[in-house]
Formats: C-alpha cells, sequence, structure tokens
C-alpha cells in the first residue's frame, strides 16, 4: 500500500504537477493524522470500558459490605438496648426493688456484661482507598458519604472502647472478686434457653448479691452502660438510615450500567 501512495507521487512530480502533489500529500497527511485519532478515541473508549468494569466491581463490593453492615447494626442495636433494659433491672435493684429471684438478678448482671460490640465491614473502601482507586468512583457524593460514614465509624469505635474501660472498671473488677463467672454464666443460659423458670440447683450466694448490690462502683457500672447505651444506639440508627440511603444510589448505578 505504501508502494502504491509513494508511485503515485512520484508520477505527480514527474509530470510537474507540483500542486497537485502538494494537495495529494496534505490529503495523505490528513488521512494519517483522522487515523490516529480514530486509534486514541478506539483506545479511549477500551480504557473508559475497563474503568467502568472496574468501578462496577467495586460497587458489588460496597453494596456487599453495606448488607452486612445492615445486619450487624441491627444486630448491635438489639444488643445495647437488650443491655440497657437489663441496666435499668439493675439500678432497680439498687434503689430498693427485692431480689426474690436470685436467677433474674444474675441474668439482668450478666446481659449487661455480655460483650459484643459493632464490628464493621469496610474491606471494599479499604482496598479502594490503600490502592489509590478512590477516584474511580464516578459518583462524587458517593465518595464523600462513603468517607463521612467511615468517620463515623471510627466515632462508634472510640465510644465502645471508652464503654468496654468502663466495662471492665466498675462491671467485671468488682464482679470476679465475689461472684462465679462460671456459674454465673451458666445459669445466664440456661435463662436464655428458657430454663429460667427451673429451680437453680446452686443459686447465687445471697451474700454475693448483698456485696455488689452494696458496691458503689457496681451501681455506677449499670448506669454508665444506659448512658453510654443510649448515646451507642442513636449513632448506630443514624449509620443505619445512611446505609439504606447508600444502597439505594448503588443499586441505581448497577441498575443503569446494566445492558
Amino acid at each position: 500500500m505504501l508502494r502504491f501512495f509513494r508511485k503515485i507521487r512520484q508520477n505527480l512530480l514527474s509530470e510537474n504537477r507540483v500542486g497537485r502533489y502538494f494537495a495529494y500529500a496534505l490529503g495523505e497527511i490528513l488521512l494519517v493524522v483522522i487515523g490516529i485519532l480514530i486509534a486514541l478515541q478506539v483506545n479511549n473508549y477500551r480504557e473508559s470500558e475497563q474503568t467502568r468494569g472496574r468501578e462496577q466491581v467495586f460497587l458489588q463490593g460496597l453494596r456487599s459490605d453495606l448488607q452486612l453492615n445492615l445486619k450487624e447494626l441491627e444486630r448491635c442495636i438489639n444488643r445495647y438496648q437488650s443491655a440497657a433494659r437489663s441496666a435499668e433491672a439493675m439500678i432497680a435493684y439498687f434503689e430498693g426493688a427485692p431480689v426474690t429471684d436470685q436467677g433474674s438478678f444474675n441474668y439482668h448482671a450478666m446481659e449487661v456484661m455480655r460483650w459484643e460490640p459493632f464490628l464493621r465491614n469496610n474491606s471494599t473502601l479499604k482496598e479502594l482507598i490503600s490502592s489509590g482507586s478512590l477516584g474511580i468512583l464516578s459518583d462524587q457524593r458517593l465518595k464523600s458519604e462513603l468517607l463521612r460514614m467511615e468517620l463515623a465509624y471510627d466515632k462508634i469505635d472510640v465510644a465502645q472502647e471508652h464503654m468496654r474501660f468502663d466495662y471492665q472498671e466498675y462491671l467485671y473488677a468488682p464482679f470476679f472478686q465475689v461472684g462465679d463467672v462460671g456459674h454465673a454464666f451458666k445459669s445466664y443460659l440456661a435463662h436464655m434457653e428458657g430454663r429460667g423458670d427451673q429451680p437453680d440447683t446452686n443459686p447465687m450466694d445471697p451474700g454475693v448479691v448483698a456485696t455488689l448490690l452494696g458496691d458503689p462502683a457496681f451501681k455506677n457500672g449499670f448506669s454508665l452502660c444506659i448512658l453510654n447505651s443510649r448515646d451507642l444506639i442513636g449513632e448506630l440508627q443514624a449509620l443505619e438510615a445512611s446505609s439504606v440511603q447508600l444502597l439505594e444510589r448503588i443499586d441505581s448505578q448497577l441498575t443503569h450500567a446494566e445492558p
């Protein structure tokens, strides 16, 4: 093909048709430029499609993480709500309510001391940030909301760590000094399994109950549980609402991307 064009140019020069020669040469140059532009467009299109494909993969990952987080948020909200209710029952004992059922006393104490914090699922976002791929997300608002949610998660981690310290100082330490953790846990499981109405063959020593009720640190632990649980429940519920909105936004993008 190149020899064919070269032959045409040589013929034009030999016939002294210089004007036609330059016009022809210019046409060749234009054809080359057009070819380069087309090649660039094709290359840009391929790169755009590859980037879009990677974005879809990340969006699917973010969607999975948010779905897992919603389940974890629901579990943790229920956990803190239950702990707060039991803490209120324990405060009632401290304020004079009679302990007519030591199994119930044990259940409420153990229900509060059972530590199961919220654990986030953010592996996809961590990968996006660590790999420098966060810019692959075309939705700027989605990126901002994800980063804002990550800050909210950090705030919850700090609050939970503070709450765990309170548990260790005001609940675990007093109980471990006088109580039988092994028996208390068995009694708690029996109550959880619906066997709480059966007589306890080895109930908690009334002296232990009296000692715990006379410990102001132990009482303060339950009061702090109520306060901290209420704050955490509010933060977790706000995250739950944000997660639902983000899921809807991601689902919309994935739906529009379908052929």
